[in-house]
């Protein structure tokens, strides 16, 4: 492997060129990066990316300290086993979205994984597969279960039946391939993906520009074998690809290089030397594990399930209907003395409100949306709105003309069903009253 080839090699797994040497074999002879051979641990990597993106939203919507594309800042994609690098401050969000808990009838995060920690590393395996978080010590893995991580599933020896349910139909080659280049992306302020049929969509703010990425991930040594990408160009420095399976009846249509061409005189498809300078200007090398996100955070935010989104969810935080979100919580798995602990409430109280009590007081309110991590504008709490200033009443200055106006208007309103009242509607106007 050359030089140049290392140093791609590193640009696409965050890797550095002792680790690349060091790795004996499994590199195929059409990508830098070695793909995963079995279709099962392709399924199961796609299963953790979805994980890790929506760890990452869950980050980004918090304002969360580190970037969130810094969750994974190393791949080790050696033939034994996957390896990924994730930085400590963000691993509770990745386990908390991956590890399965029972929700009803079904089971969410990655149905069938299933924990094993180990002295330096701890293992996450599945039927389908296996991933190794490097790094993440035993001593690391019990803080995390002290930190309220839903281990029921996680730690059994069986599958729980409802584990056997059919798994969503994902561009398995697609995902495994996005996730064994994530660190392309560290320098974007956030990533996100969308699948769309067989189609994986993917966009950031910031960091390399889309044609850059759309030609590194389908036309260059690094790409994922057997994939075209579509670049996207929208507004305010977001990017977006669109990636799909090519067809193998077509030939690939490398992309132009901005610059001169390669000199290496090979018969395959020009590298496109144009992306990786493009990249490099606007990605800086390296895990980028200081970076800061865009929002500063005042107070740690708790590694809870990224429910705020959900249909029942929000419509019980639009109504403050507390004791809902409370059993919507430990529905998904989250401990009642977890909840009393992060909203400072005694846990009798925190049963109470399960139990249908009401929660009116507005410092309790504010309380439990900082603590649980919750938007306050889903709660109507996202501005301390001071009551609008004294009207002086006008209801004396109108003449009996506009006062029968008005009267008629409000009295045909009334015959298709409206019941809204009439009169002044200074709060403030004593004669604010029905005339």
């Amino acid at each position: 492997m050359s030089t140049s080839s290392l140093a791609k090699r590193y640009w696409c797994t965050g890797e550095t060129p002792n680790m690349v040497r060091r790795q004996r074999g499994g590199v195929e002879p059409d990508s830098l990066v070695p793909s995963a051979c079995l279709p099962g641990q392709r399924r199961f990597e796609a299963s953790l990316l979805a994980a890790a993106n929506r760890a990452m939203a869950g980050m980004r919507r918090r304002g969360h300290a580190l970037r969130p594309t810094s969750l994974v800042s190393r791949v080790r994609p050696d033939a034994k086993v996957l390896g990924l690098r994730v930085h400590d401050a963000a691993l509770d969000q990745l386990l908390t979205e991956a590890l399965p808990v029972v929700a009803g009838d079904r089971v969410r995060g990655v149905p069938g994984l299933r924990v094993h920690p180990r002295r330096n590393h701890l293992d996450l395996r599945s039927p389908d597969g296996q991933v190794r978080l490097l790094g993440v010590t035993r001593e690391r893995w019990r803080q995390a279960v002290a930190a309220g991580l839903p281990v029921d599933l996680a730690l059994t020896d069986e599958l729980d039946p409802r584990e056997a349910a059919p798994a969503p139909d994902l561009p398995a080659d697609l995902m495994s391939g996005v996730l064994r280049r994530l660190p392309l992306w560290r320098g974007a302020a956030w990533l996100d993906g969308i699948v769309v049929g067989d189609v994986l969509e993917l966009y950031w703010r910031g960091g390399p520009p889309s044609d850059s990425v759309a030609a590194i991930l389908a036309g260059s040594a690094c790409g994922i074998p057997a994939s075209s990408a579509v670049p996207y160009r929208f507004r305010n420095a977001v990017h977006g690809v669109a990636l799909s399976t090519a067809d193998p009846d077509t030939p690939a249509k490398p992309a132009e290089p901005a610059g001169p061409a390669d000199p290496a005189g090979s018969a395959g498809p020009v590298e496109p030397e144009w992306a990786w300078v493009e990249w490099t200007a606007a990605t800086a090398p390296g895990p980028a594990t200081a970076e800061r996100a865009v929002q500063p955070v005042v107070r740690p935010r708790p590694d809870l399930p990224d429910l705020w989104e959900q249909h029942e969810m929000r419509a019980a935080l639009a109504s403050r209907d507390i004791s809902t979100v409370y059993r919507l919580l430990t529905h998904h798995g989250v401990p009642r003395a977890r909840i009393a602990t992060l909203t400072g409430h005694p846990d009798q109280a925190v049963a109470r409100i399960i139990a249908g009590a009401k929660v009116e007081s507005y410092e309790t309110l504010t309380d439990i949306a900082t603590g649980l991590g919750i938007p306050p504008g889903y709660m109507g709490l996202a501005h301390d709105e001071q009551p609008d200033p004294d009207h002086p009443c006008s209801c004396a200055n109108l003449d009996e003309r506009t006062k029968r106006d008005r009267f008629l208007a409000h009295a045909a309103l009334v015959t298709v069903g409206t019941t809204t009242t009439w009169g002044c509607q200074s709060p403030t106007c004593r004669s604010a009253r029905l005339i």
